[in-house]
Formats: C-alpha cells, structure tokens, sequence
C-alpha cells in the first residue's frame, strides 16, 4: 500500500498532465462525433455516429474517476498514512559543531533528545480569541501518544477548515483531517503522536472560505515527548 501512495504522490503532476492530455484528444472526438451524428441523414450512419459519441463519452468519465481517485490518494490518504507521515531526523553537522578544545567525555555518547529540540520555536500567531483558536493543546505544551485535539473555528463565510502539522521550520504541512461547520471549544478529532520523532512542532488551523480562499491560519508550537 506504501508503494502504491508513494507512486501517486511522487508522479501526481505527470498524472495530471496525462489525464488532461487525453481528455483533451476526447473532448476533440467526443465534437467531432456529436456534429457528425447530427449531420448523418442515414440510419446506420447515424447510429455509427452515436456509437462513436457513446465510447468518447465513457472514456471521459473514465478519465474523471482517475483523476478523481488521484486527488483522493494525494489529498486525504497519503497524508493520514502513518509511515508517510514520519519526518525524518535532522543530520548532525560535526565540522560545524567542534570546538577547540573539547571536554572529557562523561556519561553516555547520545544525547537527551531534548538537546536536539529546535530553540526559539515562534509563538502562536494568527490565532483569534472565539473564533479561530486551539483549546488543546495549548501554545508550548508538552504531549504524548493519542490525544484529543479541541479547538475553536467560528468564522464567517467558512466553507471548511482542515488541521496540520509540521517540524518547526514549517517548510511541510502534513494535513491530519478536515471537517466543515462551526466548531465552539470542541473536539476536532484524534492524533496519534506516536509514529512522530519527539521533537519541536508546529500545530496549525486553516480556515477555507465558501469561495475557496484560504484564512489566516491560527498556529502554535508544541513539543512531542516520548510517551
């Protein structure tokens, strides 16, 4: 299953371009077909006509379901899928690191995790009291394992509001769910931390208008712990 989703993420723009393509060259048949059969004075040329109209117009649907089904693997169950989901560890720069003089070795050669925390993670920002805010967790909290994510999203003309994650950088956004209607200090639904490498992080809320524009985002830093 892995390999499947990686396939779709990695080519999905090929994909898109090779649908469109052929849906392109389609739409050219499906034309040409729909003249030919209202120009057609005899039966059997118009019953050739339709048949040609009838296949065109079925490799379109094909079409759609594909690129539909491709925007699902993408969208929604590439991003909730566990092993996908998992950031990798920052690398060490050792020559960047060394000192001159360096102090003797005492206790173990790994560090705490905390060590290799992310310093100066930002604070919460574009979050709204009463009507875009987290409830739970809260800016600079600590979590493990499964939790409950409670927020508030009472914005006007929202057409619906998805939530995500991403290391402190805030170059990836991994999407956890979406939902639609109002939400006053309530539960959002679930996270399971546990596949995540424990770090600095950033939780974030983005508000999708009824015309499809994106809101300021509500977004705070949180720190994953080992359960």
């Amino acid at each position: 299953m892995e390999n499947i989703l990686n396939f779709f993420v990695k080519f999905e723009v090929w994909i898109y371009l090779l649908l469109s393509f052929v849906g392109i060259y389609t739409i050219r048949k499906v034309i040409l077909a729909l003249q030919e059969w209202r120009s057609s004075v005899f039966g059997l040329e118009k019953e050739y006509a339709q048949r040609r109209f009838s296949g065109a117009m079925s490799i379109i649907l094909l079409l759609l379901f594909f690129g539909f089904a491709e925007f699902i693997f993408v969208t929604f169950i590439a991003p909730g899928y566990p092993s996908m989901n998992q950031i990798t560890t920052p690398t060490i720069d050792l020559l960047a690191t060394m000192e001159p003089t360096l102090a003797p070795l005492t206790g173990t050669l790994n560090p705490p995790l905390s060590d290799l925390a992310v310093e100066n993670v930002p604070d919460s920002e574009g979050c709204v009291p009463e009507q875009l805010e987290w409830i739970d967790p809260v800016q600079g909290a600590e979590i493990a394992g499964t939790i409950e994510l409670k927020a508030t999203v009472n914005m006007d003309n929202m057409g619906f509001f998805k939530y995500e994650f991403s290391s402190t950088n805030g170059e990836r956004w991994v999407t956890i769910a979406a939902n639609t209607g109002k939400k006053i200090e309530e539960v959002l639904g679930v996270w399971d931390t546990s596949q995540l490498i424990p770090g600095d992080y950033l939780l974030r809320l983005i508000v999708t208008d009824n015309k499809g524009d994106n809101l300021p985002g509500c977004r705070i830093s949180i720190r994953i712990i080992s359960p």
